[in-house]
């Protein structure tokens, strides 16, 4: 009796060593678990850095720093100008931006596909270029800190059919509703009845040329 005891007592003092040894294992799992999260969160820095240096050396390769530059910049100036083209189509279209830093539309009466901005009309076109253009200038002016608030468009309208005609005096009315001074260079007659305010140039075989101011006549 005594020796089974004995037996049993022993038997229970190396399960408590038996529980105090994998106890002990259980804590350096833990610890190299843990250890090992570490490195593989440094080794993710690691990588992400070496990216980021590749990255970097690649931009400032050649003029590769410069196109990354105007990459960025143009997008803004695209996604800026389409605040405005948008509208101007009245929800039709929008700009955007080619990986090869090109210009695209994305015409939304076609089920939103992508075609190229020379399958715009002459009208089209024009919004597409002032609403860039104003974009531009927009940013300059901000840039500059400037107050002026004038624009200059030179000619361009010759061309255009008698519809695109009308977009563009639409467009230019939109610009006057943002308290825009728009100056336009023309040849085209029908501006001179959209505009109120233009000088006419008269070239005079004998005196040269002539200034002929609307608000005279």
């Amino acid at each position: 009796m005594l020796k089974t005891i004995s037996e049993l007592r022993d038997e229970e003092s190396a399960k408590k060593q038996q529980q105090v040894e994998i106890r002990l294992l259980l804590k350096q799992l833990r610890e190299s678990l843990q250890s090992r999260a570490k490195i593989i969160e440094a080794l993710e820095k690691l990588k992400a850095r070496g990216e980021n240096i590749r990255t970097m050396k690649s931009l400032f390769k050649a003029s590769g720093f410069v196109n990354y530059i105007s990459t960025i910049y143009l997008q803004q100036l695209c996604n800026a100008a389409n605040d405005r083209f948008f509208r101007l189509t009245r929800q039709k279209l929008s700009l955007e931006i080619t990986p090869d830093n090109n210009f695209q539309v994305r015409d939304f009466m076609n089920e939103g596909k992508v075609r190229s901005v020379k399958t715009l009309s002459g009208g089209q076109t024009f919004q597409a270029s002032l609403s860039l253009a104003l974009a531009l200038a927009d940013n300059i002016q901000q840039i500059t800190r400037s107050s002026q608030n004038f624009f200059f468009l030179d000619e361009g309208f010759g061309s255009l059919d008698r519809e695109s005609l009308e977009i563009v005096f639409d467009t230019l009315k939109t610009l006057r509703r943002e308290n825009r001074i728009v100056g336009v260079i023309s040849h085209v007659e029908e501006m001179q009845q959209e505009i109120e305010a233009h000088l006419r140039i008269e070239n005079d075989p004998e005196r040269g040329s002539l200034i002929r101011r609307s608000w005279e006549e």
